[in-house]
């Protein structure tokens, strides 16, 4: 076992700090973002050498700990706010573990919170405390990310197990069936006549999702290359037919796509448009994610569409990239197109997933208690007085 601090040169003539660890016969690499000047040593060089030190010496003492299965009390007594953010900061962003470290943040209410005080009931006031100002599927989220912190502090061996799991099943949160909101042909069409002053690459990007099914996460970095247009026979002639080939983002599987007319002219449309752009690589090149951390420009486009979404007349509350996606899944079930092809456009591995869109609307109910076959009925024979027997 072995902690080595070394230096990496870099091309401004810096040197950036790293550790060289090998323990139980496997080796790995931390940099500590700590840059030093060789050439023209700064006043404040020396204190970034020390302070990258004391960070191999500290991860050597938990490589030693860990070898003689010990528990580090110092660990132990360590603030579970501040382990929680770190926990947090290596996962991708998303909207929910950001509200969860601000739930949390909001319950200790600046109070000191050792890991060892994370105990049966300080979860259960914090999930009591949860359903006092969230639903019930966001507190069922918020506790699982406070439950992963509770795991990652097992496999280090700071405490012996996890508190949730002594939780006992019937009185864990279960999660809340919801309407997943989705907008008609009609609301679309009335959303498409509606002028408002928001981008048009805003208003074209969210049309698309909803005439291809693709995430935020595929349409923000989507990309001319990934557009290919096929010569398929038909008949005696020939027809183009457009698809999408591109890597999902949430699933990480290939996906060849094709396009119905709609999203055909909306790409067309953009086309038309990019003679005027300097950027002629992706497709959405003010949609193009710049923050991924923060994902600014998400919430920007779903802010410019909820605006758009009102002055449609339509709640503009339940409007966001994503219910795009919804509104192609629920229009292609109600235009009976088939479950498992549905499943297949949307991307998903498994048909169960699609199940959650197949929430048909009122009308279709209507249209389906309309269809039942009719009998030739009178009412009156029931206020008869004949009497029947076996």
């Amino acid at each position: 076992m072995s902690v080595k601090l070394r230096e990496k040169k870099l091309n401004n003539g810096q040197v950036s700090l790293y550790l060289d660890i090998y323990h139980c016969k496997r080796r790995w690499y931390e940099f500590l973002d700590i840059h030093l000047n060789r050439k023209k040593p700064l006043p404040e060089d020396s204190d970034k050498y020390k302070n990258a030190l004391e960070i191999r010496a500290k991860r050597e003492h938990e490589l030693i700990i860990s070898d003689h299965g010990l528990v580090d009390k110092k660990q132990k007594q360590r603030d579970f706010v501040e382990f929680f953010l770190e926990h947090m900061s290596k996962k991708p962003y998303n909207n929910q573990r950001t509200a969860t470290i601000y739930q949390l943040k909001k319950f200790v209410d600046g109070k000191s919170l050792p890991i060892t005080a994370v105990t049966l009931e300080w979860l259960k006031d914090f999930e009591k405390h949860l359903l006092t100002s969230v639903s019930v599927n966001s507190a069922l989220t918020y506790m699982q990310n406070i439950n992963g912190a509770l795991n990652e502090l097992v496999r280090r061996r700071i405490i012996p197990r996890n508190p949730w799991h002594s939780v006992p099943i019937h009185e864990r949160l279960k999660k809340e069936e919801t309407f997943r909101t989705a907008w008609t042909i009609e609301q679309l069409q009335l959303l498409a006549n509606t002028p408002c002053d928001i981008k048009i690459q805003y208003k074209q990007a969210f049309m698309l999702a909803c005439f291809t099914g693709l995430r935020w996460s595929d349409i923000n970095g989507l990309q001319w290359s990934n557009i290919v247009k096929l010569k398929v026979p038909i008949g005696d002639k020939e027809e183009e037919h457009w698809h999408i080939y591109f890597s999902q983002q949430k699933t990480r599987t290939i996906e060849f796509l094709p396009l119905s007319d709609l999203a055909i002219e909306i790409l067309k449309e953009r086309q038309l448009q990019i003679a005027d752009e300097a950027s002629k690589v992706y497709v959405f090149p003010e949609v193009k994610e710049t923050h991924p951390r923060t994902h600014l420009v998400h919430r920007k486009v779903d802010y410019s569409i909820k605006k758009w979404a009102k002055a449609a007349g339509l709640d503009h509350t339940k409007m966001r990239f994503h219910t795009g996606r919804h509104s192609f899944a629920t229009n292609m079930l109600e235009s009976n197109v088939e479950i498992f092809t549905v499943s297949k456009l949307l991307g998903h591995r498994n048909v169960k997933t699609t199940q959650i869109y197949a929430q048909v609307r009122d009308r279709m109910k209507q249209a389906a208690v309309k269809s039942l076959p009719k009998i030739d009925f009178k009412p009156g024979n029931f206020l008869t007085g004949n009497q029947c027997s076996l």
